[in-house]
């Protein structure tokens, strides 16, 4: 089975578990509470099961027309595709939670949108997955089979536990009103806010804290929208945070100036809370992705480096020790080298250990050989042969005198 055929499989399986939980839940809640429940209420379930059936569809065709090798394209077309139903089902869960709070149908609810939360995550990720598998089968570290580990195991570092994870989110706008009630929202939808009442305040506090997505308003006094959306892009340190802008301005040129810029998408006020949600979310996952990517390559970079240093004979094996925490087919790498880099330098120290041996041997030989050669030597002879003689003479005179 070639790459693509294996990562086709593997897709569908990601893509179909959380499908199988939006549309299973959903069913049950109407099955065991539908006689509990309001009539708008059923209805709203009913339209999240129509929506989970669209998505469905939209799955098996994309997959199903994926017989060649740019993913980037059925990534595109799987992300397009999916954005209407998804938000439909996000924003639908979102009001039947509300609406029952502390009843008994919330844990389903809850369980829907974690679902669709993870749909959204692995179609996503379509592409970069690929891209990070296909590279590690080039390199030999990860087998084409369908046995090879399914995305999901990549999808984790990212992005933790699906409908589990809050972002950290920065809001910018000088109005007290709409900072209150961007907080509320966000926060009920767990994530942890900050919030600046100026542009100034707002440059300064995302110089300070992990911020994962920055909500800035357009029109503010002093530093307007765009010029503190501007320095973020232009900051090294601050111009992978998404930004998304929040105004009153709906006019084309207003929107078109700020994607210019660099933001990442455009709400206008007064805003839907469902679609708030929606793009929060989408903003969110964009972020953690790059961040994985970022982290990954490095990763591969420290690798590189390492070894580079196991062929000059400098390798440090804790230089990997956080690589080697990874547990993707970089982080084996990591582990490998880190092993082979032992095993080098102990080979080395037995080698050098066995070269001195050597040397004190080929140094006594010598010497040996040295002494032989003075020893043997006719003039050594003679000089033994005088030194006897002079011995008895010696000896004579000391028997005489006694």
């Amino acid at each position: 089975m070639s790459m693509i055929e294996a990562f086709v499989v593997d897709m569908r399986h990601e893509l179909r578990t959380p499908l199988n939980a939006i549309l299973g839940y959903s069913e049950l809640l109407l099955e065991e509470h539908g006689g509990a429940l309001s009539a708008e209420a059923r209805h709203d379930l009913e339209r999240v099961i129509e929506a989970g059936h669209q998505l469905l569809r939209i799955v098996t065709e994309v997959l199903d027309a994926q017989t060649g090798d740019d993913v980037a394209v059925c990534a595109a077309r799987m992300r397009h595709a999916l954005h209407t139903p998804l938000t439909s089902v996000q924003g639908l869960a979102y009001l039947l939670i509300e609406e029952h709070q502390g009843a008994p149908i919330c844990d389903d609810l809850r369980r829907i949108d974690a679902a669709a939360v993870r749909l959204a995550q692995v179609s996503d990720s379509l592409e970069h997955v690929f891209r990070a598998r296909l590279a590690a089968a080039r390199n030999g570290s990860l087998s084409a089979s369908p046995t090879a580990p399914h995305p999901s195991a990549a999808l984790a570092e990212p992005f933790g536990l699906p409908g589990a994870r809050g972002g950290s989110v920065l809001v910018i706008d000088d109005e007290e009103i709409n900072r209150d009630l961007l907080t509320r929202r966000l926060t009920h939808q767990g994530h942890v806010v900050f919030t600046a009442d100026g542009g100034e305040a707002g440059l300064a506090l995302a110089a300070r804290e992990p911020v994962d997505l920055i909500l800035l308003d357009v029109l503010m006094p002093g530093l307007t929208g765009y010029e503190v959306l501007s320095r973020i892009k232009k900051d090294a340190a601050l111009r992978e945070i998404p930004v998304l802008m929040i105004s009153a301005l709906d006019q084309t040129a207003s929107v078109t100036r700020c994607i210019a810029l660099g933001a990442d998408d455009y709400l206008t006020k007064p805003f839907d809370p469902l679609v708030l949600r929606a793009r929060v979310g989408s903003c969110l996952r964009k972020k953690w992705a790059r961040d994985f990517e970022l982290a990954y390559l490095r990763g591969v970079e420290t690798v590189t480096a390492a070894a580079l240093a196991l062929e000059a004979g400098s390798f440090t094996p804790g230089s990997l020790d956080d690589v080697g925490q990874r547990s993707d087919p970089l982080g084996n790498l990591a582990r490998l080298f880190q092993r082979m880099g032992v095993e080098v330098a102990a080979r080395e120290r037995r080698l050098r250990a066995q070269v001195e041996q050597l040397v004190i041997a080929i140094d006594e030989d010598r010497k040996a050989a040295q002494v032989a050669e003075i020893t043997e030597s006719d003039y050594f002879q003679k000089l033994k042969a005088r030194a006897k003689v002079l011995a008895a003479r010696n000896a004579a005179r000391t028997n005489l005198s006694g």
